[in-house]
């Protein structure tokens, strides 16, 4: 009540509990919360990825281009789904479902393609469960898209079996070996991931997929130069490698070489001008810079490109939160937050989004309600995470915003506001 008081007048007080504590409890606290929600998702039907997360994946692959081709001179769907509705064999229906699957999945319906691959999938294993009525590269290919499906959906051991199927029947496929190694990461397990991309650098050293995913892990893990290492081996095979020119002006800006991201980045750009990705890290080298007019052209020229990307709108949010308004005014928190509620509306499952807007509404919540809002945004956020490491930053805010909550009304407060 005395610091009430005092806060009330204008007189600074000391805390009580110095901050030093705060940061302590959440310590001890964050690993069972994070438990906890994980158990509450674990069961969870997620839906598939954004349209833009799937396609920047399958583009990581060097096979992007060859099956794109295929599916393109494979006809419309119109086309399969008549053969379909004429078709009696119970193979060759398996055969026209990977066909129209791998269609849909071309034209960027890609939940329509996952239940292709998977009722064709379902179907060789009734009859035969090893794909033998099948020819095999048809096959090992139906293999690999389901297991590409599922690795989507976040079903690691689902999407396991099906990789590992696959490299039993073509066991020098070094693609098949980083698809697998991608899976182990998202699982959580480094060193067998880092083991399968050594294995396909083992049997094939200029496997660029290899190399670009090593570089991605090794950067996780905080091995700053082998990560180097890997992307510009990777782009001394592949020169035309855009994510592999990004990723090492990420790594340049990481280690403060700001001449070195932007020739990368001026190289990215000059391979795909209207690439949003380019813009976005673009952007992103000028806010480490603080010149964040410049990083809200990026961004916006970003969005522009793609407006399905989600990454530039909390980017540009971020830039108008750091730019002064007009005559010194405070920073256009509006345009921020319409900027972060348009990210999630692109992207449900982009949990930077639900961060940032959750910290913004709960720094404008005039009553407890408005504060309560903010939980329940995060709980909305928490359902789409799949990992520990996705909960993470959704779970502290939540807990502190919960511990802020709960304290003001032991307080018979109607407002977090202590003034």
């Amino acid at each position: 009540q005395e610091h009430r008081d005092k806060l009330r007048m204008g007189i600074p007080v000391t805390p009580p509990v110095p901050q030093t504590k705060l940061e302590e409890l959440m310590t001890h606290v964050l690993p069972q919360e994070i438990e906890i929600q994980l158990q509450k998702v674990k069961d969870q039907d997620r839906p598939l990825p954004s349209n833009h997360t799937i396609v920047q994946l399958l583009k990581s692959f060097t096979g992007y281009n060859t099956w794109m081709a295929a599916a393109a001179k494979d006809g419309s769907i119109s086309k399969w789904t008549k053969e379909l509705e004429e078709c009696t064999s119970t193979t060759t229906k398996a055969s026209l479902l990977f066909h129209r699957g791998r269609r849909y999945a071309f034209e960027l319906e890609f939940e329509k393609a996952r239940l292709d691959f998977e009722e064709a999938y379902a179907l060789v294993q009734e009859s035969s469960g090893t794909g033998e009525s099948m020819p095999q590269d048809e096959y090992c290919r139906l293999l690999e898209w389901v297991g590409m499906v599922r690795h989507w959906k976040y079903d690691l051991k689902g999407a396991l079996q099906c990789y590992e199927q696959c490299c039993d029947l073509e066991p020098i496929n070094a693609e098949l070996l980083v698809k697998r190694a991608g899976v182990k990461m998202d699982g959580g397990h480094h060193d067998e991931a880092l083991e399968l991309f050594d294995a396909a650098l083992g049997l094939n050293p200029d496997a660029a997929d290899a190399l670009l995913h090593r570089g991605n892990l090794r950067m996780l893990q905080s091995k700053v130069d082998d990560a180097k290492s890997d992307l510009q081996q990777c782009l001394r095979l592949r020169p035309d490698h855009v994510l592999a020119q990004l990723r090492l002006a990420t790594i340049l800006m990481a280690v403060n070489d700001i001449q070195g991201a932007k020739q990368a980045l001026d190289e990215a750009e000059r391979m795909d001008p209207e690439s949003s990705e380019v813009h976005s890290y673009r952007g992103e080298m000028h806010f480490a810079q603080q010149e964040f007019t410049d990083a809200k052209v990026e961004f916006d020229k970003a969005i522009a490109c793609e407006p399905g990307n989600p990454t530039p709108y909390v980017n540009a949010a971020l830039a108008v939160m750091n730019t002064p308004g007009v005559g010194g005014l405070p920073p256009d928190v509006p345009e921020a937050m319409r900027l972060l509620e348009l990210s999630i509306q692109i992207d449900p499952q982009f949990q930077p989004a639900y961060v940032h807007l959750g910290q913004l509404k709960l720094s404008m919540a005039t009553d407890l309600r408005s504060a309560q809002q903010v939980v329940e945004l995060y709980d909305k956020g928490l359902s789409y995470c799949r990992s520990a490491e996705e909960l993470k930053d959704i779970c502290s805010m939540r807990l502190l915003t919960v511990a802020q909550v709960d304290a003001a009304k032991t307080l018979k407060m109607e407002t977090l506001n202590m003034q």
